[in-house]
């Protein structure tokens, strides 16, 4: 008897231990889970960046950081970051949860492989050799997303230089100051993603206006028939209940306002708020370029946000001092002072590039004829230190603006730069206007340099506003008031027109020790209120352009330099809490789309 008991208590010691190998070497089975083996997965975390081991379904080019990650991982001898066993679900569901709401900074999940992450984890919960394989895919793919995440909260997901090569010369941070593996050493990973958005005021405005466009597109949107009339207050027509709806939809008109077939006074006025917000004409009427601007869809409008968004995290402006921006689809020079806006001034920037640009620069590229070279005005986002004025200025005609329009000015008028009062100059000497026919040149290659005097119809006005920039563009006044009058301003050959220069001249001169506002307007030939200001700067005129005067022009130095900004935003909040937008006058919000999302 106690030799069977002990066959017996054998036999049911080798079947337990066959049951336990069989249970470290399956999956999970019915009510077990898997053992699991950290030797393995460093083993198969290390074997992931093989490149030649194709039992890895996910390549290296999905992983965008794939060689910066190999050295790291490296020097852990490949132990795991974040994913340390098949049950860390914890850290798994908060990161994910961060990555699904990515589309509140207007950043799409799928730029981090939210999908593909999810998929190699669900896969990995078999377990064995395949699990630990979708494993390793699993924490790659999570350090390189957390990488790219707060890479692109803190400095954009787009390089504007490299979209916008010749155009974008605003500051961004240095690259190789980049701390990019900070996400994989910190030690709250989830808090550093975010920490890492934008903390200005304008940026958390437009996640706001975010929310709402995403709302609204949710809504039916029915076009507003178009109409080559223009209705004013009194003229009936069925389509003002239609516009009314819009204007309530977007929040310009309020709620259980009722709208007749009507045009109304209770219409007027959020009909001018929506033209404003949207850069037209606040006349009140009700034309073609209102009613198109009102079939913008919301997804439209979330486009331009979203694209904004990714603007402000390139680069942002001081919150506590004096800066200027201009921005170039608004077509308006902003003064900000500690955050806040003191006021704003109409501008006028550079022409738009031709629809066929692209095409004849090619052509212009091969054969080097200047009759192909397309014109290329486009006011380019730069920024710099007003440093002083220039009054009475100058113009020296650059040397693109001779051979596209002074050339054919002179050619169709020989008294064209007498009129103009320009001084013509070959190898720096003065040669007589009367004596110069350039019919005989080539627009190519012409051998004279233009100076236009100051005075009556000089081309920048009677004062400049001069800061460094590689373009040499500045802002100045200007003799040609009527594009003030429009709502698109794209007419310069680059540099900003202004159209009230006193108005900035005064503020960037206060408190100024020598120069204020009087003696300026003085200076340039315009009459002042107060004779005693004219009897003073009679006394000390020669003092003040002492070393700084050359003829009729004169420099002021400023004491202190402001911040400039050239930038460009096609949607805001202002400081009323309204988005504004604004049209893509240079087709640049078309480029950033087509690199900021992917296409479905």
């Amino acid at each position: 008897m106690p030799q069977k008991i002990y066959l017996l208590i054998f036999t049911i010691a080798q079947l337990i231990n066959v049951s336990c190998r069989q249970e470290s070497n399956n999956s999970y089975g019915a009510g077990t889970k898997p053992i699991f083996s950290s030797s393995e997965y460093r083993q198969s975390l290390q074997g992931r960046f093989i490149r030649e081991d194709t039992s890895y379904i996910i390549k290296p080019s999905a992983v965008e950081n794939f060689d910066t990650l190999k050295y790291f991982y490296s020097t852990r001898e490949y132990k795991p970051v974040f994913i340390k066993n098949f049950e860390d679900t914890s850290f798994m569901d908060s990161v994910l949860v961060i990555f699904s709401k990515a589309e509140e900074h207007g950043l799409q999940p799928a730029l981090y492989n939210f999908e593909l992450i999810k998929d190699e984890y669900r896969k990995s919960l078999s377990g064995g050799e395949s699990g630990y394989k979708h494993l390793a895919n699993t924490e790659l793919l999570i350090s390189d997303a957390m990488i790219k995440y707060a890479a692109h909260l803190r400095f954009g997901a787009v390089d504007p230089g490299k979209i916008f090569t010749d155009s974008y010369f605003l500051p961004v941070p240095d690259s190789s100051k980049r701390e990019i593996l900070k996400p994989l050493y910190i030690e709250n990973a989830l808090d550093y993603l975010k920490e890492s958005a934008p903390k200005s005021p304008q940026y958390k405005k437009l996640q706001a206006a975010l929310v709402r466009f995403n709302e609204l597109n949710k809504l039916e949107w029915e076009r507003i028939p178009s109409t080559e009339r223009k209705y004013k207050t009194g003229d009936k027509s069925p389509v003002f209940t239609k516009i009314a709806e819009r204007l309530e939809a977007l929040g310009y008109l309020n709620k259980g306002t009722i709208v007749t077939d009507k045009f109304d006074t209770a219409l007027v006025a959020p009909v001018k708020l929506f033209q404003r917000c949207n850069g037209l004409i606040d006349d009140g009427t009700i034309g073609k370029p209102t009613i198109e601007k009102l079939n913008t869809t919301p997804a439209e409008y979330i486009e331009k946000i979203k694209l904004s968004m990714e603007r402000l995290r390139w680069s942002t402006y001081p919150d506590s001092s004096r800066y200027i921006l201009v921005n170039i689809p608004d077509f308006y020079l902003h003064l900000i002072e500690n955050g806040q806006e003191k006021f704003n001034i109409k501008v006028c920037t550079g022409r738009k590039k031709p629809a066929n640009f692209e095409e004849r620069m090619k052509v212009y590229l091969k054969n080097h004829n200047w009759r192909s070279r397309p014109d290329d005005w486009e006011t380019p986002q730069i920024c710099g230190q007003v440093t002083h004025l220039v009054l009475n200025p100058t113009w020296t005609v650059p040397p693109s603006i001779i051979k596209e329009e002074i050339y054919r000015e002179v050619v169709k008028d020989s008294a064209y730069l007498m009129k103009k009062n320009f001084k013509v100059f070959k190898n720096g000497k003065e040669v007589n206007v009367a004596t110069v026919n350039l019919k005989k040149f080539s627009p190519n290659k012409i051998p004279y340099s233009f100076v236009q005097d100051p005075g009556a119809g000089n081309a920048l006005g009677k004062i400049k506003f001069m800061f460094k920039n590689k373009f040499g563009i500045y802002l100045h006044d200007t003799p040609t008031r009527g594009p003030f009058s429009n709502s698109v301003r794209a007419v310069s050959h680059g540099c900003m027109r202004v159209e009230k220069p006193f108005q900035l001249a005064e503020y960037l001169l206060k408190g100024h020790s020598k120069w204020n506002i009087d003696y300026i307007k003085i200076e340039t030939g315009f009459a002042v209120a107060d004779n005693t200001k004219i009897a003073e700067f009679k006394q000390i005129r020669n003092e003040l352009r002492r070393g700084s005067s050359y003829g009729k022009t004169t420099e002021v130095k400023l004491e202190q330099n402001i911040p400039v900004f050239v930038d460009y935003y096609t949607a805001w909040v202002d400081d009323n809490g309204i988005v504004n937008f604004r049209s893509d006058v240079y087709g640049k919000d078309k480029i950033l789309s087509n690199h900021l999302f992917i296409q479905d």
